[in-house]
């Protein structure tokens, strides 16, 4: 007799990576989903990682898939690597078969291409979020086969309703808020600033620092820098209000956030709106040089949106900081803005459970 077999949790692959910043909104879905337990899941990235460590920490089964960059510039490297890809198509339906996996979640970069390539072959559901307000060639690509695109900023496709392309805003890490016990947020006695972004491209911000901080001896500061920057250290430890930090874990940053006023960051789209949640006044240093320019149109939309300040990377850029922190010396917070923190969670969850929460034939006997 003909009958089908049904699996009891669907599986989720999630791909994506790179920084930091890039691999908590990935792990926040993780967390947020695994309380239900109707998910299991899978971590598909390149071997010796972050994203590998990061699985590993969390007991997410991790999945080596080394594939092909795509180099907007010229390199004899573009002539062989491709064929990365086209081996790894054929290596993801493999893997995509042996772990049952019924849907591909990316978020960005190149290694997520032949996963989702082999998915859309295998006609398993495919989704995507991006970040920015600009999207990468990966991602524009993988646009064409996704059953749904998540978008951070609003942008023409997603207030033309489209039912494919969905606003969601950005996914947060639920683990920013495991420390903190109420919602009051109490007076700092002096304004307090955290820079917090905390990369190999915040040389330039943390020097011009440094030539500020003698001129600003009535600021507390918190400073985050991340191991490309641990030669500062000595150099910060020697001001008496500044604290710190080699690197704190989302559960420490959420604590932080809570009582500072004012961020110096850099504009990637995860640590703005981490900002805005705690409703801390963002004082933004695009990164020049960033992929078509997408850190300096997310510091615009957020300076248009929520009044940000936006400053050129310059020689000037220490005056414009000083001048900055002159002017907000007495701001203070009064609020936490995470009345929707969850949401973005929230909607892609919706989404996900309407489209495979119906039972899946896993093979007919």
């Amino acid at each position: 007799m003909t009958h089908l077999k049904h699996k009891e949790k669907k599986v989720i692959a999630l791909t994506w990576g790179s920084t930091w910043w890039h691999i908590f909104p990935l792990l926040s879905i993780y967390n947020y989903f695994k309380e239900e337990k109707k998910y299991d899941f899978f971590w598909f990235w390149e071997r010796d990682s972050l994203e590998e460590e990061t699985a590993d920490k969390n007991k997410i089964p991790f999945v080596d898939i080394p594939a092909w960059k795509v180099r907007r510039y010229f390199d004899i490297k573009n002539f062989y690597e491709p064929l990365k890809n086209l081996s790894w198509i054929f290596f993801g339906i493999y893997y995509i078969k042996k772990y049952k996996i019924d849907v591909v979640f990316s978020k960005w970069w190149y290694v997520a291409l032949p996963l989702c390539i082999a998915a859309f072959i295998l006609r398993k559901k495919i989704y995507i979020h991006e970040s920015d307000t600009v999207s990468g060639l990966a991602n524009k690509f993988i646009w064409l086969i996704a059953d749904k695109v998540f978008y951070t900023f609003p942008n023409e496709k997603t207030e033309n309703n489209w039912h494919k392309h969905i606003l969601s805003w950005q996914i947060l890490n639920p683990e920013l808020l495991d420390n903190i016990e109420d919602l009051e947020v109490k007076q700092n006695p002096r304004l307090s600033v955290i820079i917090m972004w905390g990369s190999q491209w915040s040389t330039t911000i943390f020097e011009a620092m440094l030539n500020v901080l003698n001129h600003v001896d009535d600021v507390d500061f918190q400073i985050i820098l991340w191991e490309k920057n641990m030669h500062f250290r000595e150099d910060f430890k020697k001001y008496k209000n500044i604290m710190v930090h080699d690197f704190v874990t989302q559960k420490r940053l959420g604590k932080i956030l809570k009582q500072v006023d004012i961020a110096i960051t850099r504009a990637w789209a995860t640590s703005l709106w981490e900002l805005n949640v705690f409703w801390i006044h963002s004082i933004i240093i695009p990164l020049e040089w960033s992929a078509w320019n997408h850190q300096y149109k997310n510091a615009m939309y957020f300076k248009e949106k929520f009044w940000s300040d936006v400053l050129e990377e310059n020689e000037d850029l220490e005056v414009q900081i000083y001048k900055k922190l002159q002017k907000y010396k007495n701001l203070e917070k009064s609020f936490l803005n995470l009345n929707s923190f969850f949401k973005p969670l929230q909607i892609i969850e919706k989404e996900i459970s309407i489209d495979i929460d119906a039972p899946i034939d896993d093979e007919v006997e």
